[in-house]
């Protein structure tokens, strides 16, 4: 890391002129090659995006590497969203309440046994996993029903 900013937004533009002027600073504009960032519009985005000025203040092409973790969030987020019916920007999401409420008493090291179980059952009892298990399966036969049903009617 060779600086950070304080950005008055988080507009593209703001954020590539932060970028480049740390560049400068460190006489770097000319020999930066590798644009690497989250997939973000403000970043990505093809007209106001940081990596577009980026390009634009050095003038020339440059390669670009987006990082797709966040993309697992987004999975998670369909998942709460169309089989939960739970979506919420809070930190407090019940799915995870009991992991949260009991994680300093768990024991990290050791944590499977031979069923692989020893860890779930820190957190949930036997009744609440099995409601669990017995929940996903009905969810993915009726999934796999709907699928069956959609592709035949094509």
């Amino acid at each position: 890391m060779l600086g950070v900013a304080k950005l008055e937004n988080s507009s593209g533009k703001e954020q590539a002129m932060a970028v480049w002027n740390v560049l400068k600073d460190w006489g770097l504009e000319d020999k930066a090659q590798i644009l690497y960032s989250d997939t973000t519009s403000s970043n990505t985005g093809r007209i106001n995006g940081a990596i577009t000025f980026l390009k634009l203040y050095a003038d020339r092409e440059m390669t670009c590497f987006p990082c797709r973790h966040h993309i697992y969030e987004l999975v998670l987020r369909s998942v709460f969203k169309y089989e939960l019916n739970e979506v919420t920007s809070s930190p407090d999401v019940a799915f995870f309440k009991n992991t949260r409420e009991k994680w300093n008493n768990l024991e990290k090291e050791n944590y499977m046994d031979e069923y692989g179980y020893k860890y779930l059952n820190a957190i949930c009892s036997e009744s609440e996993i099995l409601s669990n298990v017995n929940y996903l399966s009905n969810a993915l036969k009726n999934k796999k029903k709907n699928e069956e049903r959609i592709s035949g009617a094509c």
